[in-house]
């Protein structure tokens, strides 16, 4: 289970999503205060430490489920056909999430100037890290079923 490599590219993406929740994945500038505000996938994180929950939790309880999503892909090692099934849902979940992402960026954007943070290429990552675990897995089932021929 370990030795193979979509092994460890799921597991580094799971870590790479444990470190998204907790990094912003857009900054403000800061305003003529001085004040900045970040927005993080768990909320909006206002400069004096409080965060204001909304819709952007939402993005947070998506990279859960992936993550969720991506042990359950690591101990079916046994079921490649279903690991390929599984990745691909996590893109699809992936994609879903990135498209929230924009989605509440471009509409803050409307209020704060601001730049993108350590999350968003955070989780880039991660949607890199699963196509190459989902890439290696089918490799793997190509061999299987070659080696089946020529038994």
């Amino acid at each position: 289970m370990i030795q193979r490599i979509q092994t460890v590219f799921l597991f580094l993406a799971i870590i790479a999503l444990g470190l998204f929740i907790y990094f912003p994945y857009w900054q403000a500038l800061p305003d003529e205060a001085g004040n900045r505000m970040m927005l993080a996938a768990y909320g909006q994180l206002l400069a004096d430490g409080t965060v204001v929950y909304g819709l952007y939790s939402l993005v947070a309880g998506l990279a859960a489920l992936v993550m969720i999503v991506m042990v359950i892909e690591i101990f079916s090692y046994k079921n490649r056909m279903r690991q390929m099934q599984l990745a691909i849902l996590n893109s699809f979940l992936l994609l879903i999430a990135l498209g929230l992402m924009t989605w509440f960026v471009i509409d803050l954007q409307k209020e704060h100037e601001g730049q993108f943070g350590l999350g968003l290429f955070i989780f880039a990552l991660a949607m890199i890290l699963n196509i190459l675990a989902r890439r290696f897995i089918q490799k793997d089932e190509q061999l299987v079923r070659s080696m089946d021929r020529l038994r």
